[in-house]
């Protein structure tokens, strides 16, 4: 097991170095010069402009930080590998860069967001885990019977629904509807993550959000869950469980279930990773302080340090997230485990 973690840590330097460099390459692909983004509607003198490109490491300078210069007296621009070094320097410093329109470092701008996407991932995660796996057990063992078919009906609508369509008729109904209809004596919040100035408990704002986030995974987990379990339950060990006597209810929670979890923790393990990563659609839709709506923003307003920051971070968490699911695999099935000798399974 320790050396299947120190293997997969290692899978993470080349990955890492790719998506890095094609970020890099991104940034310098797209049009526009990042000293007028800098600048914005402000006309720059020429020695702050200088100074600008100095401080981005955009043009060459000696070891005492002054510009150098070419024969026709112009600056020398740093060379494209150059810049690639100091930007994976600045990395492996957890310097991510300055915003462009705010003037704040990056790593400070997403501090203060990450915390309301965990906050919302727990809560879309906990409802795609108790519903998703819940709904799949029930349509799995009352199968073909009217469970089954209002399971089956609900994650087909689910699925075909897009999230932010959802979210805006969560809006509409809780948020609109219901108020007018009870004389604004019940209803939900609509927008934003509460605070001191809300008529809401904090709580309340995570209800709207935490549904449409999880509402077309929760689908598709209770799809994978439904279709494993009744693979599951006929396989020749489930058969030899029921020949000596057990109840169904032991076969399934003691024999079938671990082993049709597995797949089903695969996919909401990764998708974990893509709600940590900042749910863009949902958090716009909801104007969540998050990191989706921060990368949402900068892209608007091509501010490609926050872009690029938060897009290096999504990759980093997504990379762990995934080794977490795969060790757990090993606690799910104990024929799994990584690194065991080959006479031992």
């Amino acid at each position: 097991m320790v050396k299947y973690i120190l293997k997969r840590l290692l899978q993470f330097i080349p990955v890492f170095i790719g998506v890095t460099i094609i970020l890099f390459a991104m940034e310098n692909i797209v049009p526009g010069d990042p000293i007028k983004l800098i600048a914005g509607d402000k006309a720059l003198n020429p020695e702050t402009e200088l100074q600008l490109r100095i401080a981005n490491h955009l043009i060459e300078t000696d070891s005492e930080g002054k510009p150098l210069y070419d024969a026709d007296g112009n600056t020398i621009p740093t060379p494209l590998w150059k810049q690639y070094g100091y930007y994976i320097n600045g990395l492996l410093h957890g310097d991510l860069g300055n915003s462009y329109s705010r003037k704040l470092p990056v790593t400070q701008i997403f501090a203060d967001k990450y915390p309301y996407t965990v906050k919302l991932a727990l809560v879309g995660i906990i409802i795609e885990a108790v519903v998703g796996i819940g709904a799949g057990l029930i349509s799995a063992i009352k199968r073909y019977s009217f469970w089954d078919v209002l399971v089956t009906l609900v994650t087909a609508v689910l699925v075909a629904m897009p999230a932010f369509w959802l979210g805006m008729l969560l809006q509409l109904f809780f948020g609109v509807v219901l108020k007018n209809a009870t004389g604004g004596g019940f209803y939900l919040p609509i927008s934003g993550a509460g605070g001191p100035n809300s008529e809401f408990e904090s709580w309340v704002h995570y209800i709207l959000p935490g549904i449409t986030l999880a509402a077309v995974s929760t689908a598709y987990a209770a799809r994978i869950m439904r279709s494993q379990l009744l693979e599951v339950m006929n396989q020749d060990y489930i058969r030899t469980a029921k020949a000596k006597g057990l109840s169904r209810r032991q076969v399934i929670l003691h024999h079938a279930l671990k082993n049709a979890l597995i797949p089903v923790v695969t996919y909401i393990g990764i998708d974990f990773g893509a709600m940590l990563s900042g749910a863009i659609l949902t958090e716009t839709v909801f104007n969540w302080p998050g990191v989706g709506y921060e990368i949402y923003r900068a892209i608007t307003q091509r501010d490609w340090p926050i872009v690029m920051g938060g897009v290096t971070i999504i990759i980093v968490v997504v990379m762990v997230i995934n080794l977490v699911v795969d060790v757990s695999y090993a606690f799910l099935d104990p024929r799994i485990r990584y690194g065991a000798p080959k006479d031992q399974g």
